[in-house]
């Protein structure tokens, strides 16, 4: 699970809390080479199941050992003599690393900002309890720490359970996340789904829709994505998420630059 501290910016907490789980992405799955884990089985005995998302929680564990950079940019405070709010460009670094077929870890770290180099670090332990394939719907699950550079109370840990499943040409994928403090219990509901569709060989389409359930309510967001594979093992995506409610603030904008090591 990947957090992007979005706390200096002036964003809902539903966006926040979704780019908290998952502004990076190791989350493709998929047989063919390049960033993300293959769940398929074994070559040439089902055919390919391709689920992708870049907001979703992610639950899927990696296939072996990415590196990943995401920029989120988003909407901060705005200017006392303008009155225009400022964008604001949130840096985080992601290493995944496989565990075997079954399991694998991620750790993350913000880059920049507050004063300091690095911030609220982030680890994730995700496990595939059933792998998909033809005509079956693969699970996952995942236990999450959500970390503070200044306190404990600002640490969560949370709970991930997901599902993958290929329905013709189009790859879908749903999760969900409950996380609470660690020194409070203050649980809140991430939870969405997404849907992929191969527009060529280098390039892929995603529609996804997420939900934060807190303290504060409900709020829903919905996102464009566009993945283009740049090399064998080298995949750029970019996507836009926004707040599905009269009035709400600006898209978030997240681009991603995933390596295969």
């Amino acid at each position: 699970m990947m957090r992007t501290d979005l706390r200096s910016a002036r964003v809902p907490r539903a966006i926040a809390l979704t780019l908290f789980a998952a502004a990076l992405l190791p989350s493709a799955a998929r047989a063919q080479p390049g960033p993300g884990p293959a769940l398929v089985p074994s070559p040439g005995a089902e055919p390919e199941v391709v689920a992708e998302a870049l907001f979703l929680c992610d639950t899927i564990p990696p296939g072996g050992r990415d590196l990943n950079l995401a920029v989120a940019i988003v909407s901060g405070e705005p200017d006392r003599l303008a009155g225009d709010a400022s964008l604001v460009a949130l840096p985080r670094l992601q290493l995944a690393m496989s565990l075997g077929e079954r399991a694998g870890f991620t750790v993350d770290v913000g880059l920049g900002g507050h004063g300091e180099i690095v911030h609220t670090p982030a680890a994730s332990l995700k496990v595939l309890l059933r792998a998909p394939g033809l005509g079956r719907t693969g699970l996952s699950a995942s236990l999450d720490l959500l970390g503070s550079t200044h306190s404990l109370a600002g640490t969560e840990a949370g709970l991930g359970l997901g599902a993958i499943r290929q329905v013709g040409r189009v790859g879908l994928r749903a999760s969900a996340s409950v996380a609470t403090g660690v020194s409070a219990w203050s649980p809140h509901l991430h939870a969405g789904a997404s849907a992929a569709v191969a527009l060529g060989p280098r390039w892929r389409a995603l529609a996804e829709v997420v939900a934060e359930v807190g303290s504060g309510g409900l709020a829903v967001a919905a996102a464009p994505t566009f993945k283009l594979a740049l090399g064998e093992r080298t995949a750029l995506l970019a996507g836009a998420l926004f707040a599905l409610r009269a009035g709400g603030s600006p898209p978030t904008l997240v681009v991603q630059l995933a390596q295969s090591m």
